[in-house]
């Protein structure tokens, strides 16, 4: 009876353990803490100079180290985890913004001014009935007005899509840099004849093609850059 109570107490508090870890309810947000909460962090750490990636939901060594260069330049306790006190001043309008330099990449990639080139703003989800697999989609650069083709592949918050030739792969970077980059662009995509607003951005070996309400890969959340985009690219609003 006892080695079984013990088997039982310790199993229980692995699973108090494995809650714990996995858990972003409470305060304090650390080291194995996964979630909402962290992708948010990390979107703000983002968004402020200090976090280069995209969200992953996970707080790991990067976050950390992330999260102790904010705490540093901000003159607080920099112990790598985010409690009220981070949480305050990272969320605060006078959050201390990194410094950028030439290593760290930005979100846009568009070359100064407004976008010439706009489209008509349309809910992912009606694009999505309209396009087929396989087929070939011409995207024109906002900006510059120069053209690429990318064929459909599926997806389910968002499109994704593959260059059409080699020379579309050379011109799809030429915008938003090679596979690798977090770069973003406003985008038209040619879809039954009318042009309709977008925004891109390399991810997981495809061309990610976010419409009007698409979701990212994080959790099925929104992605506030790639809506700033598309609005941009808008002649309408929804």
């Amino acid at each position: 009876m006892k080695k079984v109570l013990s088997i039982l107490i310790i199993l229980a508090l692995l699973s108090l353990s494995a809650v714990t870890a996995n858990s972003t309810d409470g305060d304090l947000i650390t080291l194995g803490h996964t979630g909402e909460a962290v992708v948010r962090v990390q979107k703000r750490l983002a968004d402020l100079g200090y976090y280069a990636y995209k969200p992953t939901g996970s707080f790991q060594a990067v976050t950390r180290t992330a999260v102790v260069n904010f705490q540093v330049q901000s003159g607080i306790m920099s112990d790598g985890t985010v409690g009220y006190e981070s949480q305050a001043q990272l969320f605060s309008r006078s959050a201390v913004r990194n410094s950028f330099t030439p290593t760290v990449p930005i979100s846009f990639s568009s070359p100064n001014g407004l976008p010439q080139h706009k489209g008509r703003a349309t809910d992912w989800y009606d694009v999505e009935s309209k396009l087929i697999r396989g087929s070939t989609y011409q995207v024109t650069n906002c900006y510059t007005g120069a053209t690429a083709n990318l064929i459909f592949n599926g997806g389910a918050n968002h499109a994704e899509m593959i260059p059409a030739t080699s020379a579309d792969t050379n011109i799809i970077n030429s915008w938003i840099g090679n596979a690798n980059s977090y770069y973003k662009c406003a985008v038209t995509v040619n879809v039954e004849q009318h042009e309709i607003a977008a925004s891109i951005q390399w991810g997981n070996g495809y061309v990610c093609v976010y419409f009007t309400n698409s979701k990212s890969h994080v959790n099925g959340m929104a992605d506030i850059e790639h809506e700033m985009l598309i609005q941009s690219a808008s002649d309408n609003l929804l």
